[in-house]
């Protein structure tokens, strides 16, 4: 009689030990904690933590003692887990345990020999804890009890970095619907005649010298002839721009020549044309008139039986003496 009394009574205290051990807890379904690792001898000191699956960090900061503790929602300790003595950097230990068995929740704590500020970084199945003050922050990580991936805010000093904008290039020649685009940077006029003959086809004698004059210009978009025309006014060559027959607006030729050096000739007006011998004959001259010419009438002779009368004798003015 009593032997059924106690087989009942180990199977009820066996299922009890089973609930309780955390290997029952242990199915596929529920992740897992493998692993709790110091990184070497850093600092700040780092500690990777590994999981059978991914990961949810939960962190809060506590004092009296000061420590920081971690936990992972819905995932149990792995049998293999033990508690570390670090002492290295500012941690002095790690702990690991079994918080809560419905929902599981495993707790990871690190004692540390003061404040210190830390920083997470869950990345799947692998979160990577930093404790220490070499350039690290304190990182705000709100108790949740939502199984997701947590964002940590970090902070980081960013200088003033000085950047010099690329040189543009020397020469860019485009032609596109009929339009025209040149943007030169102190190339020669040769170069960027060649390439206008390049893109449009058309006819450019290039002259000497042309090699030896830099351009500085944007113009366009335009009509090939417009573009050459504001091109090449004040250059020193003469220009002269020939469209297509059937399109005034596409460049057929080009026709350049060097500007005679020195100042430009005096004004000569044009000679007047010679007048033939049988055309003066033809026109009259206009001589003008001479003066009339008075003739002295010849003297009479008297008349016959008539005394010839005296000359005239005029007396002479006071202090004159006659002949």
């Amino acid at each position: 009689m009593n032997r059924p009394v106690k087989a009942s009574a180990g199977l009820l205290l066996s299922a009890a030990v089973l609930l309780c051990a955390p290997s029952a807890l242990r199915g596929q379904e529920t992740p897992s904690v493998r692993r709790v690792h110091v990184l070497g001898n850093r600092n700040p000191v780092e500690i990777e933590i590994e999981g059978s699956d991914r990961l949810a960090p939960q962190t809060q900061v506590l004092t009296a003692p000061d420590r920081l503790v971690v936990d992972f929602p819905h995932a149990v300790p792995g049998v293999q887990l033990r508690n570390q003595t670090v002492n290295s950097g500012e941690v002095k230990s790690v702990r690991v345990g079994l918080l809560t068995v419905k929902p599981p929740v495993t707790r990871v704590v690190f004692d540390l020999k003061g404040p210190q500020a830390y920083q997470v970084f869950p990345s799947g199945r692998t979160v990577i804890i930093k404790v220490g003050n070499a350039g690290a922050q304190a990182a705000s990580f709100t108790p949740s009890s939502a199984s997701g991936p947590k964002l940590v805010t970090t902070n980081y000093s960013v200088g003033s970095v000085r950047i010099t904008p690329p040189e543009p290039p020397p020469l860019v020649v485009s032609f596109h619907d009929g339009l025209l685009t040149i943007t030169s940077n102190k190339a020669s006029l040769s170069e960027v005649l060649y390439a206008v003959h390049q893109r449009t086809g058309a006819e450019i004698a290039i002259p000497a010298g042309a090699e030896q004059e830099q351009v500085v210009a944007a113009i366009g978009p335009a009509s090939a002839p417009e573009v050459l025309s504001r091109l090449l006014n004040g250059s020193k060559f003469n220009f002269l721009i020939l469209s297509s027959a059937s399109d005034p607006g596409t460049l057929d030729r080009v026709i350049l020549s060097a500007r005679p050096e020195g100042p430009a000739p005096a004004y000569r007006p044009a000679p007047q044309p010679r007048v033939e011998e049988d055309e003066e004959a033809e026109t009259p001259s206009k001589v003008p008139p001479a003066p009339p010419t008075t003739v002295p009438a010849a003297p009479t002779a008297p008349a016959p039986g008539t005394a010839p009368s005296p000359p005239d004798t005029k007396a002479p003015a006071e202090n004159e003496v006659p002949d």
